[in-house]
């Protein structure tokens, strides 16, 4: 995100007008010394780096999501409990004439919750409630776990309960990432299709939103990986299998699989691929065209990758199949498929985008406006505040 910042012209700009401003006032005022300088720089800085940072973040498509997939190691719940917390803090102290610096020890009775969550075995916390982890506890039991507290003041808790899962029980958890290519000006991701047609297909219900998160009763979260639009397929068996395969081999294989079954002729892929901004970056979307009767007509995939061979090998792989009597058959192809032939293709090959990463006019100006505003005030403090000590200079030598 940083280097993105520093590469745009308008910081540079922005950063330009006051440093000059300051300088100037450097040279033909002698109220302004070197240090407000300096001061006037690092606030300008921090101004124009902060306020960068938010509207990159949240008016343009730069932060983008990605699903890490794994399963349940434990879930676990923490007792609630106290700490006696003392430290020292200082204030301000004396009189008008005589102003000082003063410390005192402040002591704290700092309250710690109860937490219950579910850690991953990549390492994630899935928040759960009460209630899910009482499923848990009722499955699969629970091991107490004393914990030793440092300053604990209270007695008989702060201890961590852990159940232990014995069946594999699949996880999906939300990963932020930095995806030049949706936020780049001049998109890689070209299409011919016209937003008339788009907002025609959308209209239809012909295109699916990207698949949301669901919750067991466990309270793990995991993605709806099947869309059917056929309404003939075997999808439960098909996402339980995936479920499986994604808790096994997706984070050795940086792999978010899904399958989306259409009616739509082979045009489909544009639009999808079009609509999802081809997907997240460890995304493979495999689509399969079938008949009303679920035989699929023809495949498709949507990735990125390296390799032209999983590809293809994912256009010609499942012609002739059925979505419900050959349902576990398909998964299984698939899944062989991305464990021999899919390659992530790093998002950093694409790092060169980021000078086409810019912020819409209006908010541009708006950073000008804000800039002038911060710069102006900062500049008048400095020379109402020397004018103020030269004055008070005077009377004292009157």
């Amino acid at each position: 995100m940083i280097e993105i910042i520093y590469s745009n012209f308008g910081f540079w700009i922005n950063l330009l007008i006051p440093i000059t401003v300051a300088i100037y006032l450097t040279i033909t005022n002698k109220e302004y010394i070197y240090k407000e300088l300096i001061i006037q720089i690092i606030a300008t800085f921090t101004y124009l780096s902060l306020i960068f940072l938010l509207l990159f973040s949240t008016t343009t498509d730069l932060i983008d999501t990605q699903y890490f997939n794994g399963k349940a190691k434990k879930i676990e719940f923490y007792e609630e409990w106290t700490e006696l917390r003392v430290h020292t803090e200082s204030y301000e102290c004396g009189s008008s004439d005589n102003h000082k610096t003063c410390t005192r020890t402040v002591t704290e009775h700092i309250h710690h919750p109860k937490k219950w969550h579910i850690l991953t075995t990549n390492d994630e916390k899935i928040k759960i409630t009460k209630d899910e982890y009482k499923k848990a506890k009722l499955d699969f039991g629970v091991k107490k776990e004393y914990i030793s507290r440092i300053n604990k003041i209270s007695t008989g808790d702060g201890n961590k309960y852990v159940a232990t899962p014995n069946i594999i029980i699949p996880t999906s958890v939300a990963h932020t990432y930095i995806n030049y290519v949706t936020a780049a000006k001049d998109n890689v991701i070209h299409t011919k299709i016209s937003k008339d047609d788009m907002k025609l297909f959308i209209s239809e219900n012909k295109l699916h939103k990207y698949p949301p998160l669901s919750k067991d009763k466990y309270g793990a979260k995991k993605l709806l990986r099947i869309i059917d639009d056929s309404n003939r397929s075997d999808a439960q068996s098909m996402q339980d299998k995936l479920d499986l395969f994604c808790a096994k081999y997706s984070k050795t294989k940086q792999v978010n699989p899904l399958i989306y079954i259409t009616k739509q002729d082979r045009s489909f892929k544009t639009y999808l691929e079009t609509y999802w901004n081809k997907g997240k970056k460890n995304d493979a979307t495999l689509i399969l065209g079938v008949d009303a009767n679920g035989k699929v007509l023809y495949s498709d995939v949507i990735a990125w990758t390296n390799n032209t061979d999983f590809i293809v090998d994912c256009q010609n792989s499942f012609k002739g199949l059925n979505v419900k009597n050959d349902a576990i058959k398909l998964v299984d192809i698939f899944q062989n498929l991305i464990l021999s032939e899919y390659e992530r293709k790093p998002m950093e090959e694409f790092s060169y985008l980021k000078e086409n990463i810019t912020l819409q006019w209006y908010w541009q100006l708006l950073i000008i406006l804000g800039n002038l505003v911060i710069s102006y005030m900062i500049t008048r403090y400095f020379l109402t505040n020397k004018t103020l000590k030269r004055d008070k200079s005077k009377s004292t030598e009157l």
